[in-house]
């Protein structure tokens, strides 16, 4: 699990460099706008706020799941302590229940 993890944490911290940017650009266009200011504005303002919105939460998984692998449990089940599927994890790094657990 080991290498696992390592090639997560370091694809993670890729994106993670992609996105700031990325996200300070758009925060920049768009004025830190919320969505209850949107309103306001016209088409092309409102798109900026909302990719960047959506940039925040990746941004926010991202660190999500770093701070798991700081603490040791990433890629392992909150409910059963087993391991996180794989294709879960690419999907959704931030997956703290495995795909039999998270419903329950």
């Amino acid at each position: 699990m080991d290498t696992i993890v390592k090639r997560f944490e370091d694809n993670l911290r890729r994106r993670r460099h992609e996105i700031l940017p990325v996200l300070k650009h758009l925060t920049a266009q768009s004025g830190g706008v919320s969505d209850v200011d949107s309103r306001r504005l016209d088409g092309e303002a409102i798109m900026t706020a909302r990719l960047a919105a959506v940039y925040e939460r990746e941004l926010s998984d991202i660190d999500t799941a770093l701070s798991r692998i700081r603490k040791g449990t990433f890629g392992y089940c909150n409910a059963c302590h087993q391991a996180i599927e794989p294709s879960r994890l690419e999907r959704f790094p931030r997956a703290e229940f495995c795909l039999r657990c998270k419903d329950i």
